[in-house]
């Protein structure tokens, strides 16, 4: 799939409010509920960012996204990206080579 591609998948991005039944412990010990969710599984710097750039711009402050890569950069991009914004990087779970970010909004 090219990356031009992309925007035009409606399954790429979940960009609705989904139910909440994605519940993620986080450092601080609050109970947080996922209500977006991106996967960028498969795809490599600079996509997994730009994407997350894009997602986050239409959600709400208090809306919660949970962002799933596989690319190794990720890492570095995102918690590096989000400590320049005021979104909060709630955790980074790493499990059989994919990443998942849990991210609140707040702007």
């Amino acid at each position: 799939m090219r990356y031009e591609d992309l925007s035009k998948n409606a399954w790429f991005v979940y960009q609705h409010r989904l139910p909440s039944i994605d519940t993620v412990m986080s450092s601080n010990e609050v109970s947080t509920k996922v209500t977006h969710h991106l996967d960028v599984l498969g795809f490599y710097c600079p996509v997994p960012l730009h994407e997350m750039k894009k997602s986050l711009e239409q959600l709400v402050t208090g809306d919660v996204m949970q962002v799933d890569a596989d690319d190794p950069e990720t890492l570095h991009d995102i918690p590096m990206y989000l400590g320049r914004t005021n979104h909060i990087l709630h955790d980074v779970i790493t499990s059989s080579g994919e990443f998942t970010f849990i991210i609140e909004v707040s702007k």
